[in-house]
C-alpha cells in the first residue's frame, strides 16, 4: 500500500496538490463547519434535559423563545422573568470565540496538534488557544 508521503510527491512532480494531513489541516478554518451545528453540539452538552433557565431551572419553551436561545441571543425566563441567555452559567458565557471557532480549537487540541498551530488555523493568539486549554482541563479536574 502506498504511503501518505510517496503518494504526494507523485502528485506535487505532476504538479497536482498534495493530500497530506499537514496541508489538508493548513487549509482548515471554520468555513467547513456549520455554526448551528457546533452551536448545538454544545448546548447539548450544557443542558442536556433540553434548553432550562441557567437561573431557576424552568423549561424554555415556545418557538421564539426557542429560537433565540439556539441563536444565544438574550431572552427572557417565563419563570422568574429575568434576562438570560443558553451560555449564562457556561463555559460559553464569556467566551469570545464562536462555538465554531471554539469546536474546532478543542477538535484540534484534542487530537494533539500544537496550540500554535491551532491558533494560526481559527486566528487567535496561542495565549488564548492555551487559555482554553487550561479551562477545559480545568473542568476536567473539578470533583463532581
Amino acid at each position: 500500500m502506498a504511503s501518505f508521503q510517496g503518494v504526494a510527491k507523485v502528485e506535487e512532480s505532476a504538479g497536482l496538490p498534495t493530500w497530506l494531513p499537514d496541508d489538508v489541516a493548513a487549509e482548515l478554518s471554520d468555513r467547513f463547519f456549520d455554526a448551528e451545528t457546533c452551536t448545538d453540539w454544545f448546548l447539548t452538552r450544557c443542558y442536556p434535559d433540553g434548553p432550562t433557565c441557567p437561573r431557576c431551572g424552568g423549561a424554555i419553551t415556545g418557538e421564539r423563545a426557542l429560537a433565540r436561545w439556539r441563536r444565544l441571543q438574550r431572552l427572557t425566563c417565563p419563570h422568574c422573568l429575568r434576562k438570560i441567555k443558553a451560555t449564562t452559567g457556561t463555559l460559553l458565557q464569556e467566551a469570545h470565540l464562536d462555538p465554531r471557532g471554539l469546536f474546532i480549537l478543542l477538535s484540534l487540541l484534542g487530537l494533539g496538534v500544537d496550540p500554535y498551530d491551532v491558533a494560526g488555523v481559527i486566528g487567535v493568539t496561542p495565549a488564548t488557544v492555551l487559555n482554553w486549554k487550561a479551562k477545559v482541563i480545568a473542568l476536567v479536574e473539578v470533583p463532581a
